[in-house]
């Protein structure tokens, strides 16, 4: 057969069956076309009611968060990175009204060191702890000014700081109205005496020049005159040109403003002098605090260096303004004073707002604070609902003592809290959460395409 086929008529006999066969697929093919027409619209139309019910599916979904696997309280509304440990957001979709929970063993546990305590009621007692420093009274100040125009000729107190007793001469000045009022006194006192030795007429009586004297005296003691120097100035019916000044209490120079021969006038201040007597304790109180106190709350104060420890005493005075600047409130505490107590000094101030009774407490090592992107926060605990089971439960928090905080709701009493590895089992229950949503919408998505 084969060298029939290849021999001198085996080439035509080949084409002659070439042309056969592809007669016989054209005919095939045309028959076939209108079913694969028939179909291919069919196939292409069931792909874009899926891809556009895939699309509206998506679109109607709430926006998705994206959450650190490491650190679940960083969370963002857009694709980043975590500013702690650097790795890359992962998407979170919208979970379920569920709280997300975690799934862990027994030794697991022992291992992560999980510790748990019970939610229970409790009195708070309102205790804060602060740091105060001593300052001057400023009850006690006292600003010496010069009553009339003059020349300081002597100063006698040269630089702050230094303690001057009552009675003590401080500068002496002259004045030209000084001297012009100690002759008008003593012109009123020569007259005085005149009238009260001899006869006059009625318009000159005693009593007018009486009444003359009086009002020369009271200008001199308006004037700054001592009551003795008036007196010395009538006994010796001398004029005295440089007025001595005197401190009018004891106390510290707590500032000079003059210096010896400056000219000096009524309104400017030449010296203030502080008692000594009684000292400030000024404290600060943060704002969130500052409504647990008032004039009369119980305070301790320590002050180390001196000695003194406890030492019990009251707040004499509530500032009525928030500095700005640290966003707290000033308390005054009045201080005896002690030998070696210095203005400056540091004190340790315990202060007692008084209970707060039957509040339900947990640890304050149990909450964690959590922040959305536009920076509010809020707090969840991890409650441990069986001996292997933990869930993921938010919190509102009050009053907040030394290591124990109020839970307003959320939590009831009894319920176990997680106090100790509770950041890891966080971080596994959100991250099972995503998983358990990530399942859902990829069985919602088979779904559509079906």
């Amino acid at each position: 057969m084969f060298c029939y086929l290849f021999g001198p008529s085996g080439p035509a006999a080949v084409v002659a069956l070439g042309r056969a066969w592809l007669a016989i697929l054209l005919m095939v093919g045309w028959l076939l076309a209108p079913v694969a027409s028939a179909l291919v619209p069919a196939q292409t139309h069931q792909h874009s009611q899926s891809t556009v019910a895939a699309s509206f599916s998506l679109n109607e979904a709430e926006p998705i968060q994206y959450i650190c696997p490491m650190h679940s309280h960083i969370t963002s509304e857009e694709p980043g990175t975590c500013p702690i440990c650097g790795m890359d957001l992962v998407p979170q979709r919208p979970q379920s009204h569920q709280q997300p929970q975690a799934q862990v063993s027994s030794a697991m546990q022992q291992s992560m060191g999980v510790r748990t305590a019970v939610a229970s009621h409790t009195t708070l007692w309102r205790y804060l702890v602060t740091q105060g420093q001593v300052q001057w009274n400023d009850n006690a100040r006292h600003h010496v000014h010069a009553r009339a125009s003059g020349w300081i000729e002597r100063l006698h107190v040269r630089s702050e700081g230094q303690t001057v007793s009552q009675g003590q001469l401080l500068y002496e000045i002259y004045s030209r109205e000084l001297v012009v009022a100690q002759q008008d006194y003593l012109q009123a006192s020569s007259l005085l005496m005149q009238q009260s030795s001899q006869q006059v007429s009625q318009q000159s009586s005693p009593q007018s020049a009486q009444r003359l004297l009086n009002d020369s005296r009271l200008r001199l003691e308006l004037l700054g005159f001592a009551p003795h120097l008036i007196e010395q100035l009538e006994q010796r019916q001398e004029i005295l040109y440089r007025v001595p000044v005197f401190a009018p209490k004891a106390g510290v120079v707590t500032q000079l403003n003059s210096a010896q021969g400056m000219y000096v006038e009524p309104g400017l201040e030449i010296m203030t002098i502080t008692g000594t007597d009684q000292l400030w304790l000024e404290a600060d109180v943060p704002e969130q605090y500052s409504h647990w106190f008032s004039q009369g709350t119980p305070a301790d104060i320590t002050i180390a260096q001196l000695g003194l420890t406890d030492y019990e005493t009251s707040v004499s005075y509530v500032y009525p303004e928030l500095d700005v600047r640290s966003r707290s409130q000033r308390l005054r505490i009045e201080l005896p004073a002690k030998p070696g107590l210095l203005v400056g000094m540091q004190a340790k101030v315990e202060l007692f707002g008084g209970p707060k009774r039957e509040v339900l407490a947990v640890p304050l090592a149990s909450l964690i604070v959590t922040g959305d992107s536009h920076g509010s926060g809020s707090n969840r605990v991890l409650v441990q609902t069986d001996d292997n089971t933990f869930v993921q439960r938010p919190v509102e928090v009050g009053l907040i003592v030394g290591d124990q905080a109020e839970i307003i709701a959320g939590l009831a009493a009894g319920e176990r809290v997680v106090v100790s590895g509770q950041f890891l089992l966080d971080s596994e229950a959100t991250l099972q959460g995503m998983h358990n949503n990530v399942n859902k919408q990829e069985a919602a998505d088979a779904h559509q395409h079906h």
